[in-house]
């Protein structure tokens, strides 16, 4: 199984996702205690796994615990970030006394709000295609091989989810 999956063997990573996948789900969601934000950090963690971390694995009794140790980090490292940002949006002290760098600030946070928005309008399959293609950084083709599909629908779908997205942030300027 362990090489299978080196291989990037669809089959075995189906097969391992339908064994190991809810474990990832639950713990996410028990330490996010947010559902979306659960199943987003469940799928990146599971694709970062697979593309990325299945090839330091050396026996496959160390995959269950290797993915386990990998989804509790990344959670606790996003509960933390959340703890530091105050998602109220409440506005940050002024530092240094520069009334520039406070207004730059608000600016990027609205501009981060208004596509937090509009990526929610998005189909969770085209918030899927993006995250691996601009989060995980993969190419067409890896998308279409880790999802099953082709190579061209996986491009014409994300090129519909960026102009679905462009839109969307246009309109609500």
């Amino acid at each position: 199984m362990i090489e299978a999956l080196r291989q990037r063997d669809p089959q075995a990573q189906l097969q391992l996702r339908r064994e190991l996948f809810p474990k990832v789900q639950a713990v996410c969601l028990a330490l996010l205690k947010d559902r979306a934000l659960a199943e987003e950090t469940a799928e990146d963690t599971w694709m970062d796994f697979l593309y990325q971390h299945v090839d330091g694995v050396r026996r496959a009794e160390s995959l269950a615990p290797y993915l386990r140790m990998m989804t509790v980090r990344r959670c606790v490292r996003i509960r933390q970030w959340r703890d530091r940002h105050d998602p109220a949006g409440e506005q940050p002290p002024l530092v240094g006394g520069s009334e520039d760098g406070m207004l730059g600030s608000l600016d990027r946070r609205r501009q981060l709000a208004r596509l937090e928005r509009c990526l929610e309008r998005l189909t969770p399959k085209a918030r899927r295609l993006l995250r691996l293609r601009y989060h995980h950084d993969l190419a067409q083709e890896a998308i279409g091989k880790a999802l099953g599909f082709s190579k061209q629908y996986a491009g014409r779908t994300l090129a519909r989810a960026l102009e679905l997205l462009r839109a969307c942030v246009e309109e609500v300027a």
